[in-house]
């Protein structure tokens, strides 16, 4: 019967007409899931049908009308060229090439935010600004930057738990997580764009706050490039962030209502992963994106120009590629590192030479003394070498891989 009247039901459907059945099912369907991909509207109009229909045709409408929802109800959506299901998490293709777990429930919100955060962060809208551009990145495979990310953390997981299939956590087994880890690569060259996460090898470690922090002071004292990466792993970061303006424009700040805590109040493997985000800002790597041609030009042109600052890598110095001691200790007695050999002789902390009104004060302090004629001595320079290699060395045997 339906199949006779095909084209009487799509003259209906395409007059708008608005039989009890279109009311009460599309009233059902006001929850339709918005993707960025999806442009579905609702008409609100209310005029009554202009045809002479039987009850048994009104009845097949009816029908008809109540499927239509059911599989809306059911059906997918797309976004970054995958499946959504009605709830905005993403479909099993999207896990598949992702390399996430079949059952792992990443949401289309969180997608959005990386996006957001990438492409209208500060520097990038500077950016744009200045070369009068309208996109900063031409594509980003949200796949691809999602798998590059899970991999790192997963490593992360099987570190602390020896278990990268395990799917629930404590707070007393989030607590017990690293505080962060040295992350570093073979290819010393600065690129435009973060490096590609199989490019880079966890080398450290740093379960306790304390080694964060030396690892952290050590780089600054000593000239390391750490490879330092914070990891915030707290209940506190599986929560929504409340920030304001100027904060939220260069925050990955995702939904995190759309993660739940278990029925027994541990956290989820997917809102652990959200915090890992968090904590590295979740940028688009190497492999994960295509800059805007001008973009990518000026990038270029910048990496030309950088240098990162350091002596020598925190990898290089464990494998013994550099002799670390004797490369700072030239370096000291050049001069280079008077301001840091001076900080140390007065006790003072490195935050203090470099942030803030410490920084500010600490520079006025020594340049009068060095205006004054102050030198670092042999005694000095040796006991500030001799500090470093010493702190270095327990360090890294207390974090090393």
């Amino acid at each position: 019967f339906l199949k006779q009247n095909a084209s009487k039901l799509n003259e209906i459907q395409n007059a708008n007409s608005q039989t009890l059945a279109r009311s009460e099912a599309l009233n059902s369907t006001n929850t339709t899931n918005t993707s960025n991909n999806t442009n579905f509207s609702i008409s609100s109009k209310t005029s009554s049908p202009n045809y002479d229909i039987s009850s048994e045709f009104k009845n097949s409408i009816y029908t008809l009308k109540y499927k239509q929802v059911d599989i809306s109800n059911t059906s997918t959506n797309t976004a970054y060229g995958y499946s959504v299901d009605k709830d905005g998490y993403m479909g099993s293709d999207f896990n598949k090439a992702a390399g996430l777990p079949e059952d792992f429930k990443i949401h289309k919100s969180t997608l959005d935010e990386i996006e957001r955060k990438a492409e209208n962060n500060s520097y990038t809208s500077d950016i744009k600004k200045y070369l009068g551009i309208d996109k900063y990145y031409t594509n980003i495979d949200m796949a691809e930057t999602i798998k590059q990310y899970y991999n790192q953390f997963n490593q992360i997981v099987n570190y602390a738990f020896n278990n990268t299939n395990k799917t629930s956590f404590t707070e007393a087994d989030i607590n017990s997580m690293p505080k962060g880890i040295s992350e570093l690569s073979s290819d010393k060259t600065i690129g435009i764009m973060p490096k590609n996460y199989d490019k880079l090898t966890i080398t450290n470690y740093y379960n306790t706050q304390e080694q964060y922090n030396e690892a952290e002071q050590l780089g600054m004292f000593g000239h390391i490039n750490i490879g330092l990466q914070p990891l915030n792993f707290t209940p506190q970061s599986m929560q929504t962030q409340n920030l304001d303006k100027d904060t939220a424009i260069d925050t990955f700040n995702p939904d995190m209502s759309v993660y739940p805590q278990n029925e027994d109040g541990s956290y989820s493997k997917e809102a652990l992963f959200m915090s890992f985000l968090k904590s590295t800002g979740v940028s688009p790597r190497e492999g994960s994106a295509t800059l805007n041609p001008i973009a990518k030009s000026y990038a270029e042109a910048m990496a030309k120009e950088s240098f990162d600052g350091s002596l020598a890598s925190l990898d290089d110095i464990m494998t013994g590629k550099v002799d670390f001691a004797s490369l700072l200790k030239g370096y000291a007695q050049e001069g280079w590192l008077d301001a840091d050999i001076y900080a140390m002789d007065k006790g003072v902390a490195w935050q203090n030479t470099s942030i803030g009104y410490g920084g500010a004060w600490f520079d006025r302090e020594f340049n009068q003394v060095k205006a004054n004629g102050w030198k670092a001595s042999s005694e000095s320079i040796n006991s500030y070498v001799g500090s470093i290699m010493d702190r270095l060395n327990n360090l890294m045997g207390q974090t090393r891989v």
